[in-house]
Parts: C-alpha cells; sequence; structure tokens
C-alpha cells in the first residue's frame, strides 16, 4: 500500500489552521458567480454564495463537523465561487511535488465537505497549472475539489509562475503511479474532502498513471477512474496503426514517439530492456486489478489513434489487428473480465450497458465528434461524483 504519510501535513497546509470544518452556514445563494484563475484569490464578480439547501447532501465519510455535499444534475443555479491553492508534498521516493487545488471558497462554504478528484494530464505533460484551465474552474464551480500536479520533474515551461517536482521523468512508471496514489490517499484525508468519494481523471496517456496506481494498489478506495481515450498497450501508445495502415507522414509517427519515450513499442522491439520499460507503461496490464467504477470515454474520432473521417475507416478495418476504436474494446474488455465490479463505455446519454463486452461487430455508442468538442471529462466526473 502506498504511504499515507503526509496527509496531514497537506491538509493543514491547504486550510492554514483548521483541520476540522466550521458550523458557519453559508450566505445566501446568489444568481451568477465567475471562477477566479488567480492563485488564492476568489471571484470578484458576485457573492456566488450557495445555501447547503441547494445541494444533493451525501451521507459519505467526511471532514469532522462539515456537511458533504454532491454536484447537482446539470449545469449548478448558483454554482460555488472557488479559489485556487498551491500545496507541496514529498512523494514515497522522497521528491517535492508541486500541484494545486482548486475548491469552493472556504471562507463561503466551510461548513461544507465536497468530491474530490486527481486529475492526470495527457502524454507526460504537466498537471499542475490544469487548476487555472477550463475543466477544473467548471468541476470547483459544480461543487468539487480539483487536484492537480507536476510529476516528477515535470514544469510548464510556458507559464512563469509554475514550480518544477523535484526528481526524473519516469514516464508514467511506477514511480509516477505510487506519486499519484500518495496524492489520492492525502486529498482523501482532506477535512473539506468527502473521503469516499475522491476519484481520478486522466487524459490519453495519462491512464498509464491512472490505471497503475488504481489497478495495483486496490486498498486504495478510489471511487471512480475517468479514462479519456487512453492507450491501453505500447502498440496503440506508439502508433503502430498508422506504422502498419497508414499514410505518410503518419505511417512514421512511431519515430516522433520514439524521441519522447525513448522506447518503440513491444511489437518492434521485443528486447528485454524494452519489455522491462512496457512492463511498468501498459494500462491494459493494470485495469483488471481496479476495485471502483471505471469509465472509458470514446469519441467517434479519436484524438490521436485512426481513423479520424469516415472516409478511413475502411483503409484502418484489419481485424484482428486494429479496426475504428479497437483499443476501448481492447481496455474495457480486459476490466471487465479482471473483474473490475463496475465498467462502462461514455456517460449515460450514450446508454451503453454496464460490463458489457465488445468485438468487432459489436461496437458501444461513441461520444459524437472529438472528446474536444464538448466537455465530457466534466460531465463524466460530475456523473460519477454522484454515483452511491
Amino acid at each position: 500500500m502506498v504511504s499515507s504519510l503526509g496527509a496531514l501535513a497537506l491538509a493543514a497546509l491547504l486550510i492554514g489552521t483548521s483541520l476540522g470544518c466550521s458550523a458557519v452556514s453559508p450566505n445566501e445563494a446568489a444568481d451568477t458567480a465567475e471562477t477566479s484563475t488567480e492563485t488564492g484569490s476568489t471571484s470578484t464578480d458576485g457573492t456566488g454564495s450557495q445555501s447547503a439547501s441547494n445541494s444533493n447532501s451525501n451521507s459519505n465519510s467526511s471532514g469532522p463537523g462539515c456537511t458533504a455535499v454532491l454536484p447537482p444534475e446539470g449545469p449548478p443555479e448558483n454554482p460555488y465561487d472557488t479559489v485556487v491553492e498551491p500545496f507541496e508534498i514529498v512523494s514515497p521516493a522522497g521528491d517535492t511535488i508541486y500541484g494545486m487545488i482548486r475548491r469552493p471558497d472556504p471562507a463561503q462554504y466551510d461548513e461544507l465537505c465536497f468530491p474530490a478528484v486527481v486529475m492526470v494530464p495527457g502524454g507526460i505533460n504537466p498537471g499542475r497549472m490544469e487548476a487555472t484551465g477550463k475543466n477544473a474552474k467548471m468541476l470547483s464551480a459544480a461543487g468539487m475539489v480539483v487536484v492537480t500536479f507536476n510529476a516528477e520533474g515535470r514544469v510548464d515551461a510556458k507559464a512563469e509562475e509554475d514550480l518544477q517536482s523535484e526528481g526524473e521523468e519516469d514516464y508514467n512508471g511506477f514511480v509516477n503511479q505510487a506519486t499519484l496514489c500518495h496524492i489520492v490517499e492525502s486529498t482523501m484525508s482532506l477535512p473539506y474532502v468527502i473521503g469516499d468519494n475522491v476519484g481520478v481523471s486522466t487524459q490519453s496517456y495519462g491512464i498509464t498513471m491512472g490505471a497503475g496506481c488504481a489497478g495495483r494498489n486496490p486498498d486504495i478506495a478510489i471511487k471512480y477512474l475517468v479514462d479519456g481515450e487512453g492507450p491501453p498497450s505500447s502498440f496503440v501508445t506508439c502508433h503502430e496503426p498508422n506504422a502498419n495502415y497508414g499514410s505518410p507522414p503518419l505511417d512514421v509517427k512511431y519515430q516522433t514517439i520514439e524521441g519522447i519515450l525513448g522506447h518503440y513499442s513491444l511489437e518492434r522491439d521485443p528486447s528485454a530492456a524494452n519489455k522491462a520499460f512496457w512492463e511498468q507503461r501498459e494500462a491494459i496490464r493494470f485495469i483488471g486489478g481496479f476495485k471502483g467504477r471505471y469509465l472509458r470515454l470514446q469519441a467517434q474520432w479519436d484524438h490521436s489513434q485512426p481513423p479520424s473521417n469516415q472516409g478511413q475507416i475502411a483503409q484502418y478495418h484489419h481485424p484482428p489487428t486494429w479496426w475504428h476504436n479497437k483499443h476501448t474494446n481492447d481496455i474495457v474488455n480486459t476490466a471487465v473480465e479482471g473483474g473490475v465490479p463496475w465498467v462502462r463505455v461514455n456517460v449515460a446519454e450514450q446508454n451503453n450497458a454496464v460490463n458489457a463486452t465488445y468485438d468487432v461487430n459489436n461496437m458501444p455508442a461513441f461520444l459524437p465528434g472529438k472528446l474536444a468538442d464538448k466537455p465530457w471529462h466534466v460531465i463524466a466526473v460530475l456523473e460519477m461524483a454522484r454515483m452511491p
């Protein structure tokens, strides 16, 4: 189990002086509020206060003396004002990891506790500054605590205010996975968080870190894992579908990935050293060990994998090796067969069955267009947070 040492230190840092929720009632709800993008500041437009009577209550465990509330269904009528707070935490490997939390303003809602989500970015990108992004704003305004962080060695070079976490780049391997789990456990211990309503949301290759944490540490009660079109295997991560069936310049995209990760797929390089690298970095190896809810997001046209339009479907239809969105079939089937208790493709409106498996002749209903066309991650996280 990943150590939870440092959780109370993180909590104390984030809330200043109190380790409990006070019993002060929030102000009367206002019609509208805008979230802030300034670290440690609140909204400047409207009071944005929200009464607990306007929120769904929840009996899940939470901090002492506070009332647990869930996000409403649909857009909130009275969005929460939010603040962004920096934190740092020492990883299990001893590195200082820098992150941020966006949450409903404790000056206004200090008697309430909220669900939380830890966000993992795509690729090997930094994630800390995502606390100032659109998805974090929407989630927090709806009543979520949003945790973002830079994994070992990462920093957003374009953001002067970002901080580089200590340690070496681990390419979402076991070191990064342990750090994610440590942050999740620490988040569960925060007094303004509903402790048993904490999930993880990943983008693209971030599923490698997310599935590794959740699947290799089933004793950590992660409520849900939202996976946005992540590659389950080295074959997909390294763009072998394009290498095998694509046209120039996509047929050499695998070389770009090798330049980033320093490794080819196992199909291209079956050496012992390459096998050792991918043993830590294929989500499909770990997903079956997860004990929470696994929600896979998959749009009609994947953000990275072919085909990217209707005219390319025949070009990339080569079962059993590859076909349109085969990678979703692969990881979902593995999750179901591995015993994950709740598995589904896409949000409720797609009406895909829970724990269904798929093949080339039986595919799930996809999200329309592309994943970036609509805030599907936000919709998915809110749905998962509201579930019992």
